[in-house]
């Protein structure tokens, strides 16, 4: 079985009544109304009590108008010949179980399966806004909590599995892009993508108890971070103009997902509220460091900074090389044995993390190598 929540389209109002009425029809061509139910309203639990729960459903919406999307839309297809083995009661205490994982147990909701040639499937509306509290509940990465009661209910029900995104091989959350490890190799510096993904379960939390875009912008901008729109999705960006997707940060932070949550994108609000009162403050600045860590390494980049300082932006050759944290390294180290062993980390760090071929003057490897063995000198690497 396969959970997928139906977003809602940006632009489309949200319809919570016209969902309901499609749910008990099963208007698609081919389709049928195999079992309905009703949860969570004074108005009944049938078919034919639709009509008013449908109206207590409204008027609990109604007390929130300043939500755009107020309706969470889940469809659970089933295998060909699960539906075989599934009573009334086993869909119901199915559907329980994603309401009570996804936090809508006790959330109005419009349940229907529906039967055609080749796919049994089960869609349930809930309503977001609690009938009481008049909180409105959006789960958060909730893809995972989806393929989790999908893998929990198959076995309980002897069902097929279905493995869904979040079983076997899943991309690794903290493994670098390409350009960021091209980044990297090049200027044996940490990138914006290390800077970001080394807070991403802070980021995570903060963007997860956001309320809108401009709550979105103050989490991530005290990192350092800023969110645009970029083609058809969105990035990251860092002060230095280094971008990410933002999905690569997490599924749940991709244009869609987000746009689900907060509406059509808002850019940042870059004026002061007040005078003197600015929207955040940065409690994580990202800067150009060091891939690898010595005891001496701040003297070196102190250095290097400080030669930076000095050589004019130009396009001659010793510009380039000194103002690249790499190059810098590899033309000290003919004279200075400091420079030597950070050269030999450095190597050996994108060898071992990123799997990088970073070899660079033959030579001045071989006469590191037998000079300067880099065990003899303590080295920390960023994040070790």
């Amino acid at each position: 079985m396969i959970a997928t929540k139906i977003g809602k389209k940006s632009g489309v109002p949200d319809n919570y009544t016209r969902l309901g009425e499609y749910i008990a029809a099963a208007e698609e061509k081919g389709e049928k109304l195999h079992q309905f139910w009703i949860r969570n309203c004074d108005a009944g639990t049938n078919i034919e009590d639709l009509d008013l729960a449908l109206l207590e459903i409204e008027a609990v919406r109604r007390q929130k108008p300043d939500i755009a999307d107020k309706t969470y839309h889940l469809v659970v297809s089933f295998r060909p010949g699960d539906q075989d083995k599934l009573t009334k009661d086993d869909l119901m205490a199915i559907e329980a179980e994603y309401a009570k994982a996804l936090g809508y147990s006790d959330h109005q909701r419009v349940v229907g399966t529906h039967i055609n040639t080749d796919n049994f499937h089960m869609h349930i509306a809930f309503n977001k806004v609690h009938p009481e509290t008049l909180k409105v509940v959006t789960p958060h990465r909730d893809f995972k909590i989806l393929a989790k009661v999908s893998r929990k209910m198959e076995k309980k029900y002897g069902l097929a599995i279905d493995p869904g995104m979040t079983d076997g091989k899943e991309r690794d959350p903290k493994k670098l892009s390409s350009a960021a490890r091209n980044y990297e190799a090049h200027t044996w510096q940490e990138s914006f993508q290390r800077h970001v993904l080394k807070h991403r379960e802070e980021l995570l939390e903060g963007l997860g108890k956001a309320k809108n875009w401009q709550e979105a912008h103050k989490v991530l901008a005290g990192y350092d971070i800023s969110l645009k729109l970029r083609g058809n999705g969105m990035v990251l960006i860092g002060p230095d103009g280094q971008a990410m997707k933002a999905s690569q940060l997490d599924r749940s932070c991709s244009k869609k997902k987000l746009e689900e949550r907060f509406g059509v994108f808002e850019a940042q609000q870059t004026k002061p509220r007040s005078k003197g009162e600015y929207l955040t403050r940065t409690k994580r600045h990202y800067k150009p460091r060091p891939l690898v860590r010595h005891r001496n390494t701040p003297a070196l980049w102190r250095r290097y900074l400080s030669t930076r300082k000095v050589i004019p932006r130009h396009h001659s050759l010793t510009a380039r090389v000194f103002r690249n944290w790499k190059i810098f390294l590899l033309m000290e180290a003919y004279q200075d044995p400091l420079a030597m062993v950070l050269t030999i980390a450095h190597k050996k760090f994108l060898l071992t993390t990123l799997g990088t071929n970073v070899s660079n003057i033959e030579s001045l490897n071989k006469y590191l190598s037998n000079q300067y063995p880099v065990d003899q000198f303590p080295v920390k690497t960023q994040g070790r």
